[in-house]
């Protein structure tokens, strides 16, 4: 297997929505202005907006906005909030969320996200970064066990699934003792972190996966994580946010 970076694709327009209020931005930022030369642009829930990495001509553009609160509850398709903000995206600046790729980056910390039932159904219906299948809202969820620094965590440790972990408190408290931060991200611990998800997709039994129809592995992760979490109160270290960079395409998996 050989995985490779595609800078030449184009992605078009890209909405993520995620939950918290500053590592998801900065890390969001580092991967799509310097790993991808794509335009950025952010508002959050404090109402502050701004603009990274301006094209004249924008044939791919990355834009990013959090929940009202960091909770998945926020996602619901008959959340004002949310909606409201989507249509202020699209009369403010200009952007076609009816027309973008969607992805919702959430945590599976039980700290914040405490309805296990309601994440299931979530996972059933934002199966698709495009689509809406059926739902009202259009998307893909992907989560993050137990917390998006598992995603920065997989760029430098290897066999991060081995690795568990109860709450993303505990995960920070990990790379800080090791001395990993996201400021040494680079191309070449993307492709790293895009293995270490597949090994862990492996590890689950989930190597056929369809990018077109994720529902079946979302759930299939997500239920052998709480599996665990049931029996061992801890989470085994994952996060399916190089989901995203496969979908788009702009990281490549070649045969050797």
């Amino acid at each position: 297997m050989m995985i490779t970076i595609n800078r030449e694709r184009n992605i078009g327009r890209v909405l993520f929505v995620v939950e918290g209020l500053k590592t998801e931005f900065h890390l969001l930022h580092r991967l799509f202005t310097r790993i991808f030369d794509f335009q950025y642009e952010k508002l959050d829930r404090m109402d502050k907006y701004r603009k990274y990495n301006a094209k004249e001509k924008i044939a791919s553009s990355v834009f990013v906005i959090n929940t009202e609160e960091s909770a998945l509850q926020f996602v619901d398709d008959e959340n004002e909030y949310l909606n409201r903000l989507f249509g202020r995206l699209i009369d403010d600046y200009r952007f076609p969320v009816d027309r973008a790729a969607i992805y919702y980056i959430f945590d599976r910390d039980v700290n914040s996200n405490t309805n296990r039932e309601l994440i299931r159904g979530l996972l059933d219906q934002l199966t698709h970064a495009r689509d809406t299948n059926g739902f009202s809202r259009q998307g893909l969820l992907l989560l993050s066990y137990p917390a998006i620094e598992s995603f920065v965590a997989s760029h430098f440790i290897k066999d991060t699934i081995e690795l568990t972990y109860e709450t993303g408190k505990d995960v920070k408290s990990y790379l800080e003792q090791e001395k990993i931060n996201q400021s040494k991200i680079s191309e070449q611990t993307l492709v790293q972190a895009v293995e270490e998800m597949l090994k862990s997709f492996a590890y689950f039994g989930a190597e056929e996966y369809d990018l077109d129809r994720f529902a079946p592995t979302n759930l299939s992760i997500f239920d052998e994580q709480e599996q665990h979490h049931e029996q061992h109160q801890t989470y085994r270290m994952l996060s399916l946010l190089s989901v995203v960079f496969l979908d788009l395409g702009i990281v490549e998996i070649g045969e050797t």
